[in-house]
């Protein structure tokens, strides 16, 4: 006998409160302050109501990217400022086609006057997450809603909180030692979500053997249809909400998207012509800081200036690359190894460099020889690539594209430095590899700006393989 439904009353929850206030503070409310403001220094309504359309459906193209904006925040308050920026040349655009040029003119004080609600909508989107909390549940496997809670405290994604999770094995919560409270089995799912006002239901696919997706879909579907709660699968929730891939809750079917008929990587020839430009303008600026360091180098020890080292690049080729030298000449006399946060091999004004990340700037002459790129994996040694591979599943996968100076993994993990530190990295590598594009490169180049400024190369330490949720394998490796 089927469960007796329920009426739904109408109800907006924070996933659906988000998503008006991003319309309304973001979009509706700068636009309109412009199209009045374009109207009232050009006299004519019917141009005010351009400006204001143009501005709001360029809000809605830059606030529909698929990126993890809550965790970049230079990019974040770009994207909210670049709107009215957009919306008004589009305008100009149209009064040139048009042969009203002279309208152009009340472009300035409209956007002057869109710009700070732009950015107070900004303001009032991040204090609204902080407060509003959407509730979460975890299907499937306990250590999943584990992890899971104790990253969203790490990652301070405020606005997301996973309140227990709900077995599918018939497992009780006495046979294991959860930090988050156990609500019942998938059986009772249909009284759990109403009784505890869950929002979001998130399927952590648990150890080989368990319950099927189709089982656990059926499940859902049988007691939520009618229900005001959304489902997600962990590893799309992970890369939507921290930004990385849980690569325990995925197989060789994730990659499956590179050769989906709708996925689209940015052309070559685009992409090369971004490092020609952009890399070219900055090894410009950085030549000067690289001689002043080099005479330094130079007069600390005698030794030479910079340091070329093999590593592995696109489709597993290896190159040298190019380095100021930081640390003593014989620092590699025993073989590949990661440096630490105290490493003796490091010197003096290796320290200062490494602190101001001044010994990576030659690798741009390795971007303007095509070897690498601005922004992508960091490349590794052989040897412990080797390693590294062996260890943990679709390490070689990051060869896909070419490694980078910076990239997602630097800017949210710091320097790895141990198998742990690179699996960590892995999560976000893969995730680069996916969803990789000029708009993400050039967010990623303006966080990489906010890191410099405010931390060192080793203070990130990576988390606990807790925080990386993974296969029983990889976690087997981790702690042998």
């Amino acid at each position: 006998m089927s469960a007796p439904k329920q009426s739904r009353s109408w109800s907006l929850g924070p996933l659906g409160a988000r998503r008006l206030l991003d319309l309304i503070a973001l979009g509706i409310v700068p636009a309109t302050a412009a199209g009045v403001l374009a109207f009232t220094h050009s006299g004519r309504p019917y141009w005010g109501m351009v400006v204001a359309v143009l501005i709001f459906v360029a809000n809605q193209l830059v606030s529909r990217t698929r990126y993890p904006l809550h965790l970049m925040p230079i990019a974040r308050f770009a994207t909210c400022v670049l709107s009215p920026l957009l919306g008004a040349l589009l305008a100009w655009a149209v009064a040139l086609s048009t042969g009203m040029g002279s309208l152009g003119d009340s472009l300035i004080p409209a956007v002057v006057g869109a710009l700070p609600l732009a950015a107070f909508g900004c303001w009032i989107r991040g204090r609204f997450d902080m407060s509003v909390g959407v509730r979460i549940a975890v299907i499937g496997d306990p250590e999943v809603a584990d992890g899971l809670s104790k990253e969203i405290a790490m990652a301070r994604v405020h606005g997301y909180r996973v309140l227990g999770w709900v077995s599918v094995n018939g497992r009780s919560p006495a046979e294991l030692a959860t930090e988050v409270p156990y609500l019942g089995p998938i059986e009772d799912l249909r009284r759990i979500v109403p009784a505890h006002q869950i929002e979001l239901l998130v399927h952590a696919q648990g150890p080989s053997g368990e319950v099927s997706r189709l089982e656990i879909f059926e499940a859902v579907g049988a007691g939520c249809l009618d229900l005001p709660v959304k489902l997600i699968e962990a590893s799309q929730f992970y890369e939507e909400l921290l930004g990385h891939v849980p690569v325990g809750q995925i197989n060789a079917a994730w990659f499956q998207y590179l050769m989906h008929p709708r996925y689209r990587r940015t052309p070559t020839f685009t992409k090369r012509a971004f490092d020609l430009a952009i890399g070219g303008v900055a090894l410009v600026f950085a030549a000067p800081l690289i001689a002043l360091f080099a005479v330094i180098i130079k007069l600390s020890d005698g030794g030479p200036v910079f340091y070329r080292q093999r590593r592995v690049g696109e489709g597993g080729c290896e190159f040298e690359m190019i380095k100021l030298r930081s640390m003593r000449p014989d620092a590699q006399a025993s073989g590949a190894q990661w440096s630490s946060r105290d490493d003796h091999r490091v010197l003096p004004v290796g320290r200062l460099m490494r602190k101001l990340h001044v010994d990576e700037l030659p690798q741009l002459w390795n971007v303007l020889r095509g070897e690498m790129t601005l922004v992508g994996p960091r490349p590794e040694q052989p040897q412990l690539v080797s390693e590294l591979e062996r260890r943990f599943p679709h390490y070689e996968r990051r060869s896909l594209v070419k490694p980078g100076i910076t990239g997602w993994a630097q800017v949210r993990c710091g320097y790895a430095g141990t198998s742990e530190g690179s699996a960590w990295k892995l999560c976000h590598d893969l995730y680069y590899v996916k969803h990789r594009s000029l708009l993400a490169d050039l967010m990623i180049i303006l966080e990489t700006a906010l890191a410099l400024g405010h931390r060192a190369q080793f203070e990130l330490d990576p988390p606990g393989e807790q925080f990386i949720v993974m296969n029983e394998a990889a976690v087997e490796a981790l702690s042998t």
